[in-house]
């Protein structure tokens, strides 16, 4: 879900959906979790502007092309299960990346941090987009797990004696995204920490300067003054106080 959609069997085998009306159905039973989706307004939502009776039967052919790839059996992980008013996924906790994302960027550890940046792959269902109701429904939720995302960059890069491991994920996950978003301060601060860490003073102040060069022409605003006191603490570390470590994290949830 995180930089696409991208659905495989309990095989390995890559899986693929009729349309991508059926992959976006797909795509927010696993968002809506065990509480699930009303199918009046899942059907009004996906396809709107058929009439009532359309949508209905567009939503059961769509049900029953999820059913086809993952058939209802006493031992299946993934499952499409329902009543008259209401369908849900029921699936282990482990099957979707966002699920295992929001489980570990809830966590204090440096490992449990890392591996939430690994999983960031990019914005959720990147590349799944409609007109109208659809994208007003999804813009949120693709705005707050990039917050989420960003908060994770700056997380990492403040963790107390991180290792390898983990400043390789945080690096990675900033780069990732500044590409996305040139603008993204925390992810350039997390960089900047990163560079400075490794002795790499030059590469830190260059950090900053492609922060500010892309802030100035996109938004024609300065970079922010944690951004600034970040860079003053590199520059004069004796006269400015120490940044605080990380902690569990302010960013609203799902």
């Amino acid at each position: 879900m995180l930089g696409g959609i991208e659905v495989v069997s309990a095989g390995g085998q890559p899986l693929h959906f009729a349309t991508r009306k059926t992959s976006l159905l797909f795509a927010a039973l696993v968002l809506a979790g065990p509480k699930g989706l009303r199918r009046e307004r899942v059907a009004a939502m996906l396809w709107a502007g058929s009439g009532e009776q359309q949508a209905r039967n567009s939503l059961r052919q769509a049900l029953v092309d999820i059913r086809r790839l993952f058939p209802s059996t006493g031992d299946a992980a993934i499952r499409v299960e329902g009543n008259a008013d209401t369908i849900w996924l029921a699936a282990d906790a482990d099957e979707a990346d966002i699920w295992v994302f929001d489980r570990a960027w809830q966590a204090e550890d440096g490992t449990n941090l890392a591996a939430a940046a690994d999983l960031y792959r990019g914005d959720l269902l990147d590349g799944l987009s409609f007109a109208g109701e659809v994208d007003e429904w999804l813009a949120p939720l693709r705005a707050n797990y990039t917050r989420k995302a960003l908060d994770l960059a700056e997380r990492l890069s403040l963790l107390p004696g991180w290792d390898a491991r983990e400043e390789q994920a945080c690096e990675a996950l900033a780069e990732r995204l500044v590409a996305l978003d040139p603008c993204a301060e925390q992810a350039h601060r997390a960089l900047i920490r990163i560079f400075h860490h490794r002795g790499k003073t030059n590469d830190a102040f260059r950090q900053f300067l492609a922060c500010r060069e892309a802030l100035k022409r996109e938004l024609g605003v300065e970079p922010e003054e944690a951004t600034r006191a970040l860079v003053e603490r590199i520059e004069a570390p004796d006269k400015a106080p120490k940044e605080p470590v990380a902690d569990s994290g302010t960013s609203e949830e799902v």
